[in-house]
């Protein structure tokens, strides 16, 4: 398949709805749908009672997807790879993975323990998780919410991502970044002198945010976009942005590191709504 959106299965419940939302996006984008179950036999005490349930699992997604998105192009495969390592090679050149909350299923797969972060730490494409409850059945009407990082590098990855579901979807788009009050000690210039005039500094943070976002503006005209700048700390102002939102953009680092910082952990534990982790950019050489 060429470029296709891509959902994890395990046999859950969640994976299901993981398999929904990736249809959705799918049909949206004019993209195949491929739905990956992968498990490693060396470690199972029955290999073929695994597969055999993968092998279900797969089936029973597959026929839901063909049942109720019939006009997508969807396709189905199962390896003999761990899961993490099958996401994230089918990863390189796909659109998205997208995959289920951690809840344990029948099937030993793809978001047991740490196997979803390593996927979201790894993948080279973007990574959405999507958990059941209130936020799945949220209409895919509300706006695109984006956590812009301060470095412009960083945010292109995640502004591109964010103005393209917004764009498929039809929806607002909300780009939003946090800042904080210098420290005294700072000697960065001219900022000693905004440090008592927080008002002055929010709009400083504000303007460059809009010169940020113009070149995006002239890419997108249709979507409409909300600059979004608060005092604070980056993570509590999305989880609560998140509320309101049909899906959160973040951004972690492609430098090789597996730890995907502490802004996206706390959203995927607590942002009520489906999170896509984007990989940004390589800091630039000098």
């Amino acid at each position: 398949m060429h470029h296709p959106v891509i959902a994890g299965i395990d046999g859950t419940p969640d994976s299901l709805l993981a398999a929904g939302w990736a249809a959705g996006e799918a049909r949206r984008r004019g993209a195949p749908l491929l739905l990956l179950h992968g498990h490693d036999p060396s470690f199972l005490a029955d290999a073929d009672t695994e597969r055999r349930a993968g092998e279900q699992a797969l089936a029973g997604a597959l026929a839901w997807v063909r049942e109720h998105y019939d006009d997508v192009e969807v396709g189905a495969e199962l390896a003999d790879l761990p899961a993490a390592d099958l996401l994230t090679e089918r990863g390189d050149g796909a659109r998205m993975i997208v995959v289920g909350s951690r809840r344990p299923g029948p099937v030993t797969g793809f978001l047991l323990g740490s196997v979803g972060l390593r996927v979201m730490s790894r993948a080279a494409c973007p990574v959405v998780l999507i958990r059941g409850g209130e936020a799945v059945g949220r209409s895919r009407k509300g706006e695109v919410v984006a956590g812009v990082p301060e470095v412009d590098h960083e945010a292109e990855a995640v502004l591109d991502f964010a103005f393209r579901a917004a764009d498929a979807d039809g929806v607002p788009l909300r780009a939003a970044r946090a800042w904080d009050l210098p420290s005294m000690f700072t000697n960065r210039s001219g900022v000693l002198g905004l440090s008592n005039r927080p008002a002055e500094l929010e709009e400083e943070h504000r303007r460059a945010l809009v010169t940020l976002l113009k070149p995006w503006r002239r890419r997108y005209p249709a979507v409409t976009v909300t600059e979004h700048t608060q005092v604070g700390f980056a993570a509590e102002m999305l989880v609560s942005l998140a509320a309101g939102a049909q899906l959160l953009v973040v951004g972690r680092s492609s430098e090789g590191s597996r730890y995907v910082g502490h802004v996206v952990h706390s959203v995927l534990h607590f942002a009520n709504a489906p999170v896509a982790v984007v990989p940004t950019k390589e800091t630039p050489a000098d």
